[in-house]
């Protein structure tokens, strides 16, 4: 991504603080974030998982609220039906299934701890992409949130067990690493520095729906009726949170909530 940086005309070095402000954001975006994904997918299924992440500009919405700009007020309500399709996801259904947690239940709920995750890593990264751009922004977040991820990693790395890996094995691995790990966060940053998260919400309804297609046709991970009914509402409740105006701007001094 540095590369690509430099190949595209945007500075590479950064300041100190700025080096200290990206190393936080790489804690959140690949450290946490990415961490965490793997993690999480261990227990619950690909469909779920990208229902789950797709409630990312609800949070969004939250963390801007919180950060002191206006939002429209029917956000709330999507924010409700949204979580309520959340329910539905996690749980197939209206009854609650008793108090027992399931692994899978620790998945669900860790794909929408990340979701708040990812959507505060945008609201702060927005400022340094528009600034530094987003190769240099995403590449240095890249590299440090690498680093923080290493000693966790490094039994994998030195046990030995490199020559187990196939064709197929490392050829997903490349399109982790370079087209979604390099392209597609590059391009996440690039697009949020330009439209802004409301408008990038947008293309964020078709993250789901794909997923939960590809998952069915490579996977063979179907979702019960319910739970296609409950990522509808999902996609819903974010969709009402946008169209009746999420409205991203500084209040004035001195003005109420």
């Amino acid at each position: 991504m540095l590369l690509l940086a430099k190949g595209f005309g945007q500075r590479v070095r950064v300041s100190a603080k700025d080096a200290l402000a990206l190393g936080c954001l790489g804690l959140l975006g690949y450290g946490i974030f990415q961490g965490v994904w793997g993690i999480a997918l261990q227990y619950t299924t690909p469909s779920k998982a990208v229902i789950l992440i797709a409630t990312t500009p609800i949070f969004g919405a939250i963390f801007s609220r919180l950060a002191g700009q206006s939002v429209g007020k029917l956000i709330w309500v999507g924010a409700v039906v949204a979580f309520a399709g959340v329910y539905l996801v996690v749980n197939n259904g209206f009854n609650p299934r008793g108090t027992s947690i399931t692994s899978s239940t620790i998945g669900d709920i860790l794909f929408v701890m990340i979701a708040a995750v990812w959507a505060l890593f945008g609201l702060l990264s927005r400022p340094y992409v528009v600034r530094l751009g987003a190769w240099t922004t995403t590449g240095w977040a890249a590299i440090f949130g690498a680093l923080l991820l290493l000693p966790l990693a490094w039994p994998g790395i030195t046990d030995g067990s490199w020559g187990q890996i196939d064709l197929e094995v490392g050829l997903g691995f490349l399109h982790l690493a370079l087209i979604v790990g390099c392209l597609g966060n590059a391009a996440w940053s690039g697009g949020l520095g330009r439209l802004g998260l409301p408008k990038m919400v947008l293309y964020l309804y078709l993250s789901p729906v794909f997923g939960a297609a590809f998952s069915a046709i490579f996977l063979d991970d179907f979702l019960a009726p319910m739970q296609i009914f409950g990522a509808a509402m999902v996609i819903g409740g974010v969709a009402l949170g946008q169209t009746t105006g999420v409205i991203f701007k500084r209040r004035p001094a001195g003005t109420g909530a």
